[in-house]
């Protein structure tokens, strides 16, 4: 791809992303704390086939993704341009101004965490998601990443008690059964 045609999308994804902050209507909210969360985790939690959950997991994927703090939205959507863009080191310093800027923010810290694992920092991506539990513990996608630390880290149990918790915020999410059993048969190798 020519360098201006991939900068010519990089500049779109990055204008749609602040048209969807922009035309959020305030008094619906934004981020981890926004009232249409609770309902929509109801709904999550009612799913019995990923293909079920797919439109609600999206809308909830859509509403972190939107920090309640507009200093933090700039530096988020360069972020997650960079990190599509496969451009890490970058991504990581977009996400880690937006988490200056929006402490609060969790989904801030979850995409930091996420960057930090795929550059094999695992204590920076750990602590990451701990923050980013902190701020909303439903987060099914941190919980799932910290899973896969403990599981990549050779401690399966720990992945097990994290997937869960996962399966009790998302019981359809897509591979969980899977994951879960093939963390179950690894402890069992193990004590044999």
């Amino acid at each position: 791809m020519p360098a201006h045609a991939h900068l010519q999308g990089m500049r779109r994804v990055l204008q749609v992303f602040l048209f969807a902050f922009l035309v959020v209507p305030a008094a619906a909210g934004a981020d981890q704390n926004s009232p249409l969360l609770p309902p929509l985790f109801d709904e999550l939690s009612k799913a019995t086939s990923p293909e079920q959950a797919a439109d609600t997991e999206r809308e909830i994927w859509k509403i972190w993704s939107l920090p309640d703090n507009r200093k933090a939205s700039v530096p988020f959507a360069q972020g997650v341009v960079s990190m599509n863009a496969g451009q890490l080191k970058q991504a990581l310093a977009y996400f880690s101004r937006a988490v200056r800027e929006a402490p609060e923010f969790a989904e801030g810290w979850n995409k930091r965490a996420t960057v930090a694992f795929y550059l094999g920092d695992y204590e920076t991506s750990v602590h990451d998601i701990q923050k980013t539990l902190s701020l909303e513990p439903r987060h099914f996608g941190a919980l799932s990443g910290l899973a896969l630390i403990y599981e990549q880290e050779g401690l399966e149990a720990q992945a097990l008690d994290v997937l869960i918790q996962v399966k009790e915020i998302h019981p359809a999410m897509r591979g969980i059964d899977e994951r879960m059993e093939s963390l179950r048969e690894a402890i069992d190798a193990k004590k044999t």
